[in-house]
C-alpha cells in the first residue's frame, strides 16, 4: 500500500502532459485499490477530462461497490471520454443503481458510449437474472 507521499506523486503524474506518464501513474493508483479510492472518487471532479477519464480508469480496475454513486455522477460528465469509462467501470462493478443513469446513457451522442451503457446494461440485468 502506497504512503500518502507516493499517492501524491502518482497523482502529479496523472496531469502530465505525456500519455504514457498518464497512464503509468493510473496503473500504479489502481494497483494500490482500496488505498487510492478516495483520491480517485475526489479526481472524477478535476478541470481536466484526461484526469478525470484515467481516475475512472482505475476505478474500473479496481471494481469496488462503494465507488458507484461517484461513477453514476461521472456518466454525466461532458467529456464523452470519461463518460464512457464511468459506464464501462459500472459495468464492472454490475450495481442495479447505475441503472436508471445507464439506461440515460443509452440516448448518448457518442456511439461508443452507448454501445458500452447497453454493455453495462446486459451485465447488470444478468446478474440479477443470476443472484
Amino acid at each position: 500500500m502506497m504512503n500518502d507521499s507516493e499517492r501524491m506523486q502518482w497523482i502529479e503524474e496523472l496531469r502530465s502532459s505525456q500519455k504514457e506518464k498518464r497512464a503509468a501513474a493510473m496503473q500504479q493508483l489502481a494497483g494500490d485499490g482500496y488505498g487510492s479510492i478516495q483520491s480517485l472518487c475526489s479526481l472524477l471532479h478535476d478541470t481536466d477530462w484526461k484526469v478525470r477519464y484515467r481516475a475512472a480508469e482505475a476505478l474500473f480496475m479496481i471494481q469496488a461497490q462503494d465507488t458507484a454513486l461517484d461513477l453514476i455522477r461521472a456518466t454525466e460528465d461532458p467529456k464523452d471520454h470519461v463518460r464512457y469509462m464511468a459506464a464501462k467501470a459500472l459495468s464492472a462493478i454490475r450495481t442495479p443503481a447505475a441503472i436508471p443513469a445507464l439506461s440515460r446513457l443509452t440516448s448518448d451522442e457518442n456511439e461508443y458510449v452507448r454501445k458500452i451503457a447497453l454493455s453495462a446494461l446486459n451485465a447488470i440485468t444478468a446478474k440479477k437474472k443470476n443472484v
